[in-house]
């Protein structure tokens, strides 16, 4: 079977807006989408694939091919190129060395279910109908289900049980070449695209590979580390509330995975709840190493990146990991004095929004 990992998610509410974004046009251009050049072709020519009535709008960095006159693109054009600055912003911060595309990074909304599944059958070769989208790393392109329409909306809207195929998708063999993208089942908005896009840039900057199998905290981690909801402070360092309140409520019960296994997982379990714990536990974990260890960070995704596109199993992973960070068990004990710290924060963050005098004015 062909090489291919498919990052899923469901879609289906309107694209969010960022306010506060810079260095781009607020209406992006608008064209045909058989115009658009290289970059909407890669390894397939896209004007065999979609509707003629498809347009493209460019910006900087990226090409939204979309049904036309549909209002959410401004609003996804500024977002996206947003993440970019920020992304680039933080792993260059990191002292990562990154690479950039030389050719514009494509999304292709379909205003239809049925438009979007025979894409995905076409391209992938594989039957995607029970998502509403997925990041493709053997296409390089984002492909989603989305509309202006409510009527449309609705019918595309994915139900509880697409949420957990989702989870299930998780436990197939790496060969079938699917991994999750979120078992959350959430409407597609700001965080959910920054999500992606996340993936999207990770694979394009040399931070990750495309053909190699990554584990886990790895991929989601870092996603999931750029999830963020319009506010022009969102950074690894204010955090993520949604993920972290999931990760200490895991680490106050007890329900953690031990990063002896944790390190080396690829896969999530089929229930929904417990697939939420292992995303909120790659996020913060990806945050604890990126913060706290961002030079063996570095070695260690500089290794993978020599890996030939293969399926690798649970202990060559455990040994690729502690070689680069060493033995699980020690960095256990520097695990848990970070989780500790972000709960004594967290708990002081809440103490301190319920004092009577909270949000008031200082006396003059």
């Amino acid at each position: 079977m062909r090489q291919s990992v498919l990052f899923l998610f469901t879609a289906a509410g309107a694209l969010g807006v960022c306010a506060s974004c810079r260095c781009f046009e607020p209406r992006p251009p608008v064209q045909k989408a058989s115009s658009v050049g290289s970059e909407s072709a890669n390894s397939t020519a896209l004007g065999s694939l979609l509707d003629a009535s498809f347009e493209a709008a460019a910006t900087e960095h990226f090409v939204l091919l979309h049904e036309p006159g549909a209002g959410y693109v401004a609003g996804a054009c500024r977002t996206l190129e947003y993440a970019y600055g920020h992304f680039y912003e933080v792993f260059s911060r990191a002292g990562f060395d990154l690479s950039r595309s030389k050719d514009r990074l494509v999304w292709i909304c379909f205003p239809r279910k049925s438009s979007f599944s025979k894409y995905a059958l076409q391209v992938e070769g594989m039957d995607l109908s029970w998502l509403d989208g997925y990041y493709s790393t053997l296409t390089n392109r984002v492909a989603i289900v989305q509309t202006d329409q409510m009527r449309r909306r609705e019918e595309a809207a994915p139900s509880s049980r697409s949420a957990v195929r989702v989870a299930v998708a998780a436990n197939r063999s790496p060969r079938d070449g699917v991994l999750p993208m979120s078992v959350t089942g959430q409407r597609f908005d700001v965080t959910r695209l920054t999500h992606e896009v996340a993936h999207q840039l990770s694979f394009n900057s040399g931070i990750q590979k495309r053909g190699v199998m990554y584990p886990l905290w790895v991929s989601e981690g870092l996603a999931t580390n750029f999830e963020f909801d319009g506010s022009v402070d969102a950074d690894l360092d204010h955090g993520n509330t949604a993920r972290c309140n999931g990760l200490l409520a895991a680490y106050a019960a007890g329900e953690l995975v031990p990063l002896r296994q944790f390190v080396a997982q690829t896969t999530v379990p089929p229930e929904t709840h417990v697939g939420r714990r292992y995303y909120a536990q790659a996020w913060g974990f990806f945050q604890f190493i990126l913060t706290e260890r961002p030079e063996n960070l570095r070695r260690y995704l500089h290794r993978l990146a020599q890996e030939r596109p293969d399926r690798r199993d649970a202990n060559t992973m455990l040994t690729e990991f502690t070689e680069a960070f060493g033995s699980p068990e020690t960095l256990e004990l520097s695990w848990n004095t970070f989780l500790s710290h972000q709960a004594q924060q967290a708990l002081a963050g809440r103490s301190a929004a319920m004092r009577p005098d909270a949000g008031l004015a200082p006396m003059p």
